[in-house]
């Protein structure tokens, strides 16, 4: 990713740390089973810190973004898009949340603008620079002027669990007693020149490696929230890949020894960073380990954010400075590898220059509630336009919970054989999939479907066919918003083929199915490329009605004494006639920003709530109902983001839809988010 313009740059950084600190030496005498370990001296941890018995992980990427903003020369109201990128959700007492997603949440606290986009992503411990690697790219295409990436990491419970069942030095949840808890944001912006800023930055998913560490609940009787990861094999893996693409990095842009000011690797364990050090000496033959930047003795691991976490320190404690060269070595579970090259404009100047301490009003917020300041749409048309050249869905009839990789690697495979390209083709495969088996928050299902499919599951840097992998977390309208951004990594050139997976599953069909979502359990999967005439997705528009975040909330949470996890849904009483008003505002909204007018449009494929539902819309929207799709929702349930490949090609199976027709998308779903798009066949 290098080219001749101004680069994006980072504008500000924040950072909060909950204020109790705990040691390593409290943590293992913590240990049910007793531990001989020098879990210090091997990781250089002394101590961590941990959130209070009120602060989630929300709460520290609030107060992060508090943070950043306090020093920014943006505000609220210039803020175009908010990503989140927390692998936890732990926003409550035992409590893991699905929806509203964090970044719709996070908005309405901020009173962000009403302009503003909002993204969850879910990529481990890369989870941050997958959230730059999305604000670059939109930045690169000129659609937005600033950015917020976010990351608050509540993960020390994970701490809890395994100090009831470590058992030993090769025990797969040893690693878990090097979290700590951090929040941090940056702002984003393009920069003024060519000099400073993001040089050069890739990434890529070894997804061979993806079930190496994965976090879900534990399966003892004590409950909560457990990480298992192989640390032997991780290690094995990781450390030569990320040395390798450093070097391919550095070497592709002529940076020599003298030009590395400091190294920010992922900060794990010492060991883990040393071997990285000796390896890149081995490849490199010079020693980059006086420039290290370590800030794991009073932080310890934090996770998705660590980087960011290591680099507002080292600006404070003045190690980085104005004008020095850093590459960042990026690491996280799925594997996802990657380098970025910065070069420091004058931000460690200006953040000395202004108290880290001055807060604004943003600490509460704006008061959103009784409906207030109902949000407006974000219109994007889009000079590259994508079409959907291979479509194939799955279904899952069965009574027992379905296995959300299992589906999306069929749905992707049924997708494969009808397409022209092959799985290795695909730049970035993006799963769209808020409820997922297992309640997997670690990896990304994305790579894990990846490494399934085999889809260039081990590669090396110099390798030109690569694939990304990540997930987007954002309900129904997730799927949307996947396309969205796919199109805008094609027009930056960061891909050429992008598969979008799709699946919601019923959580609760075993464990509580007396309660259960009304999901049609299934799986999609697309292959989207640039359009070859004048079909595809013609533009699309997002908004967001923030004084309805609270409107409906899902979470999962233990229960029975801990040996029971399931998913609990608060309505704030019947919420679709209020889901249906948004849906229609924001639909019609839509429709006076593309100067068009219901007439104009073939069909219409909105939320799939019920039959009912779905015909109370198209009154309103003055539609005839024989030009609604309707898949049936009563008789199978809702297929929520997998809605439009079900569609086109249930539609094209009967002869329904036709070449040349355009479909108006229309979805809503918790946040509440409303998505549209128009699509020509």
């Amino acid at each position: 990713m290098t080219d001749s313009f101004s680069r994006t740059v980072i504008e500000s950084v924040g950072t909060y740390l909950p204020p109790r600190e705990v040691t390593t030496a409290e943590i293992m005498q913590g240990c049910a089973n007793p531990l001989t370990i020098p879990l210090e001296r091997l990781t250089g941890i002394h101590s961590r810190r941990r959130a209070g018995d009120t602060e989630f992980a929300i709460d520290l990427a609030h107060h992060a973004i508090v943070d950043c903003l306090s020093r920014s020369a943006f505000g609220v109201q210039d803020i175009d898009i908010i990503v989140s990128t927390n692998i936890s959700r732990w926003d409550g007492r035992n409590q893991v949340f699905f929806e509203p997603p964090t970044s719709c949440r996070l908005k309405r606290r901020l009173g962000l603008s009403s302009k503003a986009l909002t993204i969850d992503i879910s990529n481990a411990c890369a989870g941050m620079w997958t959230g730059v690697f999305l604000v670059d790219a939109l930045l690169r295409a000129g659609d937005i002027r600033c950015g917020v990436v976010v990351s608050g990491e509540y993960i020390t419970h994970l701490v809890d669990t395994a100090q009831k069942e470590v058992s030993g030095f090769m025990d797969s949840q040893l690693a878990s007693l090097t979290l700590g808890d951090a929040g941090a944001a940056v702002t984003l912006t393009r920069g003024h020149n060519t000099k400073h800023g993001l040089v050069d930055f890739d990434l890529y998913t070894l997804s061979k490696y993806s079930p190496f560490c994965i976090a879900k609940p534990t399966s003892k009787a004590h409950g909560g929230a457990a990480m298992f990861t192989d640390s032997i094999k991780v290690t094995e893996a990781v450390i030569p890949h990320v040395a390798k693409h450093a070097k391919s990095i550095l070497t592709r842009n002529n940076w020599k020894h003298e030009q590395v000011q400091h190294v920010i690797p992922h900060q794990t364990s010492e060991l883990t960073m040393k071997a990285g050090m000796r390896e890149l000496r081995k490849l490199l033959e010079c020693d980059y380990t006086d420039r290290l930047i370590n800030n794991l003795r009073y932080r310890g691991n934090t996770s998705s954010n660590a980087h960011f976490v290591a680099l507002h320190d080292a600006i404070q404690e003045e190690k980085i400075k104005s004008g020095d060269s850093l590459v960042f070595c990026i690491s996280g579970s799925g594997q996802s590898t990657g380098t970025a090259l910065y070069v420091m404009d004058d931000l460690p100047a200006r953040m000395r220059l202004t108290s880290s301490t001055a807060k604004s009003d943003l600490e509460t917020g704006p008061d959103l509630d009784n409906g207030q300041s109902i949000e407006q749409d974000d219109v994007f048309v889009m000079p590259v336009q994508l079409e959907i050249e291979a479509c194939g869905i799955v279904e899952h009839n069965a009574a027992t919970e379905p296995d959300t990789v299992t589906l999306l690697a069929q749905a992707a495979e049924e997708c494969l054989k009808v397409s022209k390209h092959d799985r290795n083709e695909m730049d970035i495969l993006i799963a769209a999939c808020t409820y997922r088996s297992e309640f997997i928050m670690e990896p990304a299902i994305a790579a894990l479907t990846a490494g399934v499919l085999c889809m260039n599951d081990e590669r090396e840097p110099q390798d030109e066919q690569k694939t990304f992998a990540f997930d987007i977390t954002n309900g129904e309208v997730g799927f949307l918003k996947s396309v969205h951004l796919a199109t805008e990594f094609t027009r930056v050139g960061r891909a050429k083929q992008v598969m979008v997976l799709a699946s919601e599953v019923e959580n609760n069909i075993t464990r509580r199915p007396e309660h259960l979502l009304g999901v049609r359990c299934m799986a999609s999967a697309v292959v989207l490329q640039e359009a070859q005439g004048d079909s595809g997705f013609l533009c699309f528009g997002f908004t967001d009605f923030a004084n309805h975040a609270k409107l409906r909330e899902v979470h999962a949470g233990w229960h029975d004494n801990g040996n029971r996890i399931y998913l609990t849904c608060n309505d704030d009483g019947d919420i679709w006639p209020i889901l249906l008003d948004c849906l229609v505002e924001g639909t019609e909204s839509f429709l006076k920003q593309q100067e068009l007018f219901i007439s104009d449009i073939q069909w219409i494929l909105p939320t799939q709530h019920s039959d009912s539902w779905i015909r109370e819309f198209a009154d309103r929207m003055s539609m005839d109902h024989s030009k609604v799709l309707n898949l049936e929702p009563d008789l199978n349930g809702n297929p929520l983001s997998s809605a439009l490949p079900l569609a086109l090609i249930e539609g094209r199976k009967s002869g329904k839809l036709r070449s040349g027709d355009t479909i108006l998308i229309a979805n809503v779903c918790p946040g509440v988010q409303v998505g549209c798009a128009l699509y020509r066949v």
